[in-house]
């Protein structure tokens, strides 16, 4: 685990999360790596930089005025103010784990609301309405959230708070019951990332020891085609994705940092297309990836599986898949 990373609100939210007052527990620091990585960096964080991306792209970085809620708005909004009711129901019985566990669940519904609206492509489409609409709900939900999450992380929701250009101070508690408190024309915070991925422990001293095993010299490359056994090919894991996010790796010309959704988790990739596609036109591209892939750092920059492309020449275009398909389903 990075020790420069700030934890202390993450551990407080992993203990109330994960265990329950007055019982027993255990604490690894696999489980916290785990429940960091999925709850806050992959669901929550991720949802904030999305939102925070797109409203500065193309809301001139000040929270848009909604229109009116279609049937994915308004579920969306009950879905974030039950959870916000169930939170404190749950305080009430001193099960703040249970509580917490029901926001986890809005902070999903954030991302699949995302991934349903596609503010990308509304914005491609030059549909603003819409657009203002799917970009307020989510800055609602993230502010209702925020302010229920705030007692255990203080620090971390007070920063969230501020990028979404909200009062510094603790949150009304009042308001967070309330759907549409959000302020349109509020000028947003800079972008920034809440809770950067953890490594796992075993991979960093993966990676710092040196191989005791001596350098092999270069093979030449085989002519023909070396043909394999079926049981090889189905040691490669090949699934659906849908790519979140693109941005290009500092100091690498040819290097694009890609945040995929594979439907039950979340990952980041490193991919050498940055020569061929501009980083908006990959948004909400469903694409093949090889999931089972060992980590690997490319340029300092976690990669957790390849994306499939393919080449002819100076052409390269990634694989992508004909129809729809839930992310996550098994290529074969």
């Amino acid at each position: 685990m990075s020790t420069s990373l700030n934890i202390l609100d993450p551990f407080r939210y992993f203990l109330m999360a994960e265990m329950s007052l007055g019982q027993d527990a255990s604490f690894t620091e696999d489980a916290f790596v785990r429940r960091y990585n999925a709850e806050l960096a992959n669901d929550l964080g991720n949802m904030l930089s999305r939102a925070l991306k797109m409203i500065n792209s193309h809301c001139d970085s000040c929270i848009p005025a909604p229109g009116t809620l279609g049937p994915d708005d308004e579920e969306l909004r009950d879905i974030t103010l039950q959870g916000a009711n169930d939170m404190v129901a749950a305080v009430e019985k001193m099960r703040i784990d249970q509580g917490l566990a029901g926001l986890a669940g809005v902070t999903r519904a954030m991302n699949r609301y995302f991934e349903k609206r596609q503010p990308w492509t509304l914005a491609k489409q030059g549909d603003t309405d819409t657009l203002a609409t799917v970009l307020y709900c989510a800055a609602e939900s993230l502010r209702i959230v925020s302010g229920m999450l705030y007692p255990v992380m203080p620090g971390k929701m007070s920063d969230l708070r501020q990028a979404l250009g909200l009062p510094k101070g603790e949150p009304v508690f009042a308001d967070l019951s309330v759907w549409g408190k959000t302020v349109s024309g509020t000028q947003i915070g800079p972008l920034q990332s809440l809770f950067p991925r953890i490594q796992a422990k075993k991979q960093d001293q993966a990676q710092k020891q040196p191989s005791a095993k001596p350098k092999n010299k270069p093979q030449k490359k085989p002519e023909g085609v070396a043909m394999i056994e079926y049981t090889d090919f189905t040691r490669v894991q090949l699934k659906t994705a849908r790519i979140l996010e693109a941005e290009k790796v500092e100091g690498a010309d040819k290097l694009l940092r890609l945040q995929i959704d594979l439907g039950s988790e979340k990952r980041q990739l490193v991919a050498g297309i940055a020569l061929h596609y501009a980083t908006d036109d990959l948004i909400g591209k469903s694409v093949v990836v090889v999931t089972n892939l060992k980590p690997a750092k490319i340029r300092g920059v976690e990669s957790n599986g390849m994306l499939l492309a393919a080449s002819s020449g100076d052409a390269l275009r990634v694989i992508t898949v004909d129809g729809e398909l839930p992310m996550g389903a098994e290529v074969r």
